[in-house]
C-alpha cells in the first residue's frame, strides 16, 4: 500500500502544481505554455483545466492517499479510478492540443503504473468492493 500511496501523493503534488500554473495569471506562460495550444479546445484560457487539475486530480489523489494511509480498501479502488481519470485527461489533452509533450508521456506512464499497482493490491489482498451488498 505504501508504494501506491506514494504514487497518489506524487500525482496530487503535480496536480496542485499544474493547477496553480493554470490558475495564477501568467503562470502557464511563465512555464512556456501558451494559450495558442488551446486552438482546438472548447475554452480560450487555462481556467477550466486548472479547476479540473485542482478539484479532480489533486483532490481525488489526496483522498485516495488518505484512505490508503488508513488502510481502507476503498483507497485502492479510488486510486485505480484516479489513475484511469488521469490517463483519460492526458488523452484529452493530446486531442485538444493536437500535440504530445514529454511531460504528458511521463504522466501517462505514472497513471498506468498507478492503475496497475492498485489492481495488483486489490487482487493480492482480495480487497472487498466498496459499497457491495456482501452478506456473510
Amino acid at each position: 500500500m505504501k508504494r501506491l500511496l506514494i504514487f497518489d501523493l506524487v500525482m496530487a503534488i503535480f496536480g496542485a502544481f499544474g493547477a496553480s500554473a493554470a490558475l495564477i495569471p501568467g503562470g502557464a506562460e511563465s512555464m512556456g505554455v501558451s494559450t495558442d495550444l488551446l486552438v482546438h479546445a472548447p475554452f480560450k484560457t487555462f481556467l477550466i483545466p486548472g479547476i479540473f487539475l485542482l478539484v479532480v486530480i489533486f483532490g481525488g489523489n489526496v483522498i485516495s492517499s488518505i484512505l490508503l494511509g488508513k488502510k481502507r480498501s476503498i483507497g485502492a479502488y479510488l486510486s485505480a479510478f484516479m489513475g484511469g481519470i488521469t490517463g483519460i485527461w492526458i488523452i484529452a489533452q493530446w486531442l485538444l492540443m493536437a500535440a504530445v509533450f514529454p511531460i504528458q508521456l511521463v504522466f501517462m506512464l505514472i497513471s498506468v503504473v498507478q492503475v496497475a499497482l492498485a489492481i495488483w493490491l486489490i487482487q493480492k489482498y482480495k480487497l472487498p468492493v466498496p459499497f457491495s451488498a456482501h452478506q456473510q
